[in-house]
């Protein structure tokens, strides 16, 4: 499939709604170890910034429209996360080389990857949604019970 501007689409830039291409132009200033200390400070104000959680990771994935749940999952960002390092907490070394990986394993763009996460704004400016398996469960039925003779 060919854009606008007649370059070839694939799958992930479908998913993300080109929304680097839109985006580039609201944050001129950012860049992507800016973005990995403001993301990897998320949530917890006492954190210094240099190692970021998979949590917050994957947070700024979603942010940035890469982890959809299709094409990247939460699954594959996991696996990778701890099977390559084993810890809770990655630098910003080894965090690049987790997106090297990454975009490895699941045939994805590594410059657009880290374009989108550039572009995609500070924490918390955009709406994310973060699945919440328990909704599953939530209109779960038991089955009556039969008598056996």
């Amino acid at each position: 499939m060919k854009n606008e501007l007649g370059n070839e689409v694939k799958d992930i830039d479908i998913a993300c709604g080109l929304l680097a291409e839109k985006q580039a132009d609201d944050e001129p200033g950012a860049t992507l170890d800016s973005q990995f200390f403001s993301f990897a400070k998320m949530g917890d104000k006492n954190r210094d910034g240099t190692t970021i959680t998979l949590s917050n990771s994957d947070y700024w994935m979603r942010q940035a429209t890469i982890l959809d749940d299709k094409i990247l999952t939460m699954v594959d960002t996991g696996h990778i996360f701890f099977s390559r390092y084993n810890k809770t907490e990655i630098t910003w070394n080894e965090w690049l080389d987790y997106i090297d990986v990454l975009c490895m394993k699941k045939e994805l763009d590594v410059e657009r990857v880290k374009d989108m996460l550039t572009v995609c704004g500070l924490p918390g400016e955009k709406p994310v949604d973060i699945p919440q398996y328990r909704n599953f469960f939530a209109n779960y039925k038991k089955k009556e019970k039969s008598v056996m003779f």
